[in-house]
């Protein structure tokens, strides 16, 4: 599997240039072939219920899909390569406290244009997760060969 950027490139990509990242603070943690872990530090602005502050859904299902969206890009060759979300299913299990959210994607199956993941939310590592999630990624490898 080939790996067009470095892990620095990745982070600039995921943390800074998409705006949505940037305003909610997710940061890339850990990146490797087909695998990627991303972590959203707390804050009470990413609160969904002020009664709890549990953390709102969207900013977990943000981060589930930024973390599998991390693993796909591990498989890109080239910087004119796309990917776009397909479908996104995310299963909330309990709710999220008011911790660090921590969230690691994985590939499961890589086709030729499409690209399916796994990922799995937690607070600490060794818990059980507050939410899993699949997706299905659209990839468009524009390198010969590659499609």
């Amino acid at each position: 599997m080939k790996v067009l950027f470095d892990t620095a490139n990745y982070q600039s990509l995921i943390e800074e240039l998409i705006p949505f990242h940037r305003l909610i603070g997710l940061e890339l943690v850990e990146m490797e072939a087909g695998k990627a872990l991303v972590r959203i530090p707390f804050r009470e602005d990413l609160v969904g219920d002020p009664r709890s502050k549990r953390i709102h859904g969207g900013v977990i299902s943000t981060a589930m899909d930024a973390a599998g969206g991390a693993a796909v890009i591990t498989t890109l060759s080239s910087n004119e390569d796309q990917i776009s979300t397909v479908d996104i299913s995310v299963d909330y299990l309990v709710a999220g406290k008011p911790k660090d959210l921590y969230v690691r994607g994985e590939i499961i199956r890589d086709g030729k244009g499409v690209v399916f993941t796994h990922m799995s939310a937690y607070h600490e590592e060794g818990e059980p997760p507050i939410a899993v999630s699949r997706a299905v990624y659209r990839v468009k490898r524009t390198a010969k060969g590659s499609e």
